[in-house]
């Protein structure tokens, strides 16, 4: 004879962004950014055109990143509010 047991318990639905997401985006905007700085202004110093563009990927790379989770943060904050509380039923075989 097969028995059924079950329980109810309230749960919390919320969305939620998944941050190492917008961090990667932000990664590869700054990226894109830094690229395009590389070759908007004309090379007047010394350094080479490969260098300037690792200097640039490292600081736009940092701020995209940066940015990219702030922007999560801003979401998940506008998001929490609109949390959903239901019940759940879990429901138990026993043999």
């Amino acid at each position: 004879m097969v028995s059924m047991s079950q329980s109810e318990q309230e749960v919390v639905i919320r969305r939620s962004p998944r941050f190492l997401r917008f961090f990667i985006l932000g990664i590869v905007l700054g990226i894109l950014v830094a690229l395009i700085l590389t070759f908007a202004f004309p090379n007047t110093s010394k350094f080479t055109l490969a260098q300037i563009f690792g200097f640039l990927v490292i600081i736009c790379g940092a701020v995209g990143g940066t940015l990219g989770l702030v922007f999560a943060l801003i979401l998940d904050r506008i998001w929490s509010k609109r949390t959903i509380v239901t019940t759940a039923e879990h429901e138990v075989e026993k043999s």
